[in-house]
């Protein structure tokens, strides 16, 4: 049986199957291609091979691979279905040697991207500045695997484009944020090589420090900036109160008062919703602080933050923020008195490097996932 080269499966039929070898499961296939059904059924209609969880089939007993991959290729060719393959190591056991080689806890999952379209749903969740993000949009991506270490990490590990040896990894946003497309304060993803060891050590030295770095710098930049808004409305309804007009010059009718101050509200408080996962979450970043007015201010703010919190202690939970006290003008009184000691420490603690310069952004025009009957949008 002869197999085309792996790496350029796109152009070679609407029906594909990537055979791999895998160290831990034997033979690993995984169906793919716009009429990627054919594939599957290929596979079904092959004893030996066992389909799993996510999508791909596998062939332990190694011993009696040769008659059934020629069984394989038969099925397959009456279905119009190509078959793929190459020396690489199957992604998933690449992805867990490199997961065990990190710090912490990693657990690793494979996902296949069977039609074309589906690996579109990654696009608007990467947080990238590299590689991986111009990959996944203009390169076909059959699978990837990700990699969580339930500290709020997550990580796209996929195998390079053109390249039969090395991979890329980079990351998911951080969960506080959405909108990730072209975000100034990208990580850059890394080439990795196929040797875990030294890929472990490259993630561990530069890539992690960096992301950390990124987040650190995103989320200061959003709290800042909501802040000066807030600090905006304040100033605004303050000369509002003192001068009796409003800021066009227009004379406040004493009648509509109430009214105004609750539109004042009412902003702030929108404001406020925006403002308070990214608080929260730089906060728990930050460490105690030498000098009682900043220390009490920071717990003063967790207290805020997190409510029903049992300690004042911060780090704060890994649990979302409660919902905003009742009360919106003395939380937002309290943000404002103490918010000033947040931005100190988080400035003082900013890394040194090149994630605390903002980079260019990428070019606009992300893609809308499309929608293939039988696939949901890919959430998180």
């Amino acid at each position: 049986m002869s197999m085309d080269n792996r790496t350029t499966p796109r152009s070679r039929g609407l029906a594909q199957i990537i055979l791999a070898v895998s160290p831990a499961d034997g033979l690993v296939a995984v169906p793919l291609g716009e009429q990627y059904p054919w594939a599957n059924t290929a596979l079904q209609l092959t004893p030996g091979f066992e389909r799993r969880l996510d999508g791909t089939y596998a062939l332990r007993d190694v011993d009696t691979a040769a008659p059934i991959l020629r069984t394989l290729a038969d099925t397959a060719r009456r279905h119009r279905v190509h078959l793929f393959g190459g020396p690489r190591t199957y992604l998933g056991d690449y992805a867990a040697a490199l997961g065990a080689g990190l710090p912490g806890e990693w657990t690793v999952k494979v996902e296949v991207y069977a039609h074309p379209v589906w690996q579109e749903d990654l696009v608007p969740l990467l947080w990238d500045a590299g590689e991986l993000i111009d990959c996944v949009e203009h390169s076909r991506i059959p699978y990837a695997a990700q990699l969580t270490n339930g500290a709020g990490i997550e990580l796209l590990l996929l195998e390079r484009p053109g390249s039969a040896h090395e991979y890329l990894l980079g990351a998911f946003a951080s969960g506080t944020f959405d909108d990730n497309y072209a975000d100034p304060h990208a990580p850059t993803s890394v080439v990795l090589p196929s040797d875990t060891a030294h890929a472990a050590g490259l993630v561990t030295s530069t890539f992690l420090p960096e992301y950390e770095q990124a987040v650190h710098e995103r989320l200061l930049a959003a709290v800042e900036a909501a802040h000066g808004r807030l600090e905006e409305l304040h100033a605004t309804w303050t000369a509002i109160q003192q001068s009796g007009r409003y800021s066009d010059g227009i004379r406040l009718d004493p009648a509509t008062l109430g009214r105004t101050e609750q539109q004042y509200l009412e902003e702030g408080s929108v404001e406020w919703r925006r403002l308070r996962p990214h608080a929260a979450a730089l906060l728990s970043r930050m460490r105690s602080v030498a000098g009682a007015e900043d220390s009490a201010s920071l717990d003063r703010l967790h207290q805020l933050l997190h409510p029903d919190a049992a300690s004042s202690t911060w780090p704060a939970p890994a649990s979302s923020p409660a919902a905003l006290p009742p009360g919106t003008a003395e939380t937002l009184r309290r943000w404002r008195t103490d918010a000033p000691a947040l931005l100190r420490q988080a400035h003082a603690a900013r890394p040194v490097g090149p994630a605390s310069t903002a980079r260019p952004a990428l070019p606009a025009g992300g893609k809308a996932a499309s929608s293939i009957p039988g696939r949901a949008p890919r959430s998180r």
